[in-house]
């Protein structure tokens, strides 16, 4: 390491022999081999992040044509050597801030996906870590590269060695995630959504693949592998992009992730629905909304809005499942959207009420009814306008003052919600 720490004229003589000594022993059973690349993977991360751009250029570009040599062997299932041999890769753009640097991480990588895909097993995971770092860049080529050969690897690689990048399905979708929350890229966010999307056609299209899969989920039964490792992650990601992006972002997020529970939840089971709500209400919580007023109201009129009436449409379509399993969390969210100080969420709380008993009514029973009474009567409770009864206008000077802390619109707000609490 001495001879590479001058500024000047770093002497690349000795690291030069170490890729040597790494090709001349890569033929060597995997275990001896491992342990030598424990010692020599180290010192190629000190040398990857070393200040002087040069010496980081011809360890990086070292580590390429090594990778590519070790790639070519390919890798027997349920072994990990190249998670281990790639893992430079990730420290180094972890830890390296030159764009020139990092930029060379990300086509090196790039290459390999292009020439070695056929031969790529547990080093899947590496690329997605080394991607899902380059997605929140701001240096444009670094991020256009990596979601180019990302989304190649989701519609092509996948489409051709799906058995093969199943253990890193997850950190690909994860890796689409972060690409969708880069504000500064707003089109590859949109793209990235798509490609979300996309993956959700492979859990359903491929769902023995993944009940085939055992590596860490043993104690997961089979049936509930596909929900585990194949439709939670999409979701979950989904709810990620809505809670984190922009509006537009967000917006396009929570359509896709509707769209997926009507296209495919047919085949859900009660407890994935279970847990699938679970994500869907965080959109609600309080303590994760905005904490500007004007953010808040938006993210309430648009998004909270927006979901409403989609949890309501995925409630009538799959009525006979859902009806044991989310009908009182639903009422639930009903009355909460009713009691805020949003009219346009109270409104539509009450709107989406009035649908689910007009398009569901049939089919309710009598337990159903009771609960849609309480529910009503709860809603109606809370929008009583009591204050209009102590109410006074401000004009004139006789005029008491009002006790009541409510404002004339909120008064009106209130007024027209009872109204289309009574029409129900």
């Amino acid at each position: 390491m001495d001879e590479l720490l001058s500024t000047t004229h770093p002497r690349m003589f000795s690291l030069q022999k170490i890729v040597e000594i790494s090709y001349y022993n890569m033929g060597r059973i995997r275990l001896q081999w491992s342990r030598i690349w424990e010692v020599i993977g180290d010192h190629f991360n000190k040398v990857g992040c070393n200040p002087n751009e040069d010496v980081a250029i011809f360890a990086v570009d070292s580590l390429r044509q090594l990778s590519m040599k070790f790639l070519e062997k390919g890798e027997l299932a349920n072994f990990r050597f190249q998670k281990d041999f790639l893992r430079p890769f990730e420290h180094i753009m972890k830890r390296n801030r030159s764009p020139t640097i990092r930029d060379m991480v990300v086509r090196c990588i790039a290459q390999m996906v292009n020439s070695q895909a056929a031969n790529i097993r547990s080093g899947w995971k590496n690329i997605f870590s080394v991607f899902h770092l380059a997605a929140s860049d701001q240096d444009e080529s670094i991020v256009e590269l990596a979601f180019q050969t990302t989304g190649h690897i989701v519609t092509l690689v996948f489409e051709k060695h799906f058995p093969a990048t199943i253990d890193s399905f997850q950190d690909a979708v994860k890796c689409l995630s972060e690409f969708a929350c880069n504000a500064a890229f707003p089109d590859t966010s949109m793209e990235a959504i798509r490609l979300i999307r996309h993956c959700a056609k492979y859990v359903s299209d491929r769902p023995q693949a993944f009940k085939e899969y055992t590596s860490d989920d043993m104690n997961v039964a089979p049936e509930d592998r596909v929900w585990v490792r194949g439709w939670f992650p999409i979701l979950f990601e989904l709810s990620c992009i809505i809670n984190r992006c922009k509006l537009d972002v967000r917006t396009r997020g929570l359509t896709v992730m509707f769209e997926i529970m009507k296209t495919y939840g047919h085949t859900y089971e009660k407890h994935w629905w279970q847990d699938l709500f679970r994500i869907v209400f965080r959109i609600f919580d309080n303590m994760k909304l905005p904490e500007q007023q004007t953010e808040k109201a938006e993210w309430m009129t648009t998004t909270c809005n927006h979901a409403l009436y989609a949890i309501c449409d995925v409630f009538t379509q799959y009525l006979e499942v859902l009806s044991d399993v989310l009908l009182d969390d639903i009422f639930a969210q009903l009355y909460w959207c009713v009691q805020q100080d949003n009219e346009q969420l109270a409104r539509s709380g009450t709107n989406c009420l009035e649908n689910v008993v007009i398009l569901n009514g049939e089919k309710f029973t009598l337990e159903i009814w009771d609960k849609t009474c309480n529910c009503t009567l709860d809603i109606f409770k809370t929008t009583i306008p009591h204050a209009l009864l102590t109410w006074r206008p401000t004009s004139g000077e006789a005029a008491p003052p009002s006790p009541s802390p409510m404002s004339e619109k909120q008064l009106v707000s209130k007024a027209y919600l009872i109204l289309s609490v009574i029409y129900l």
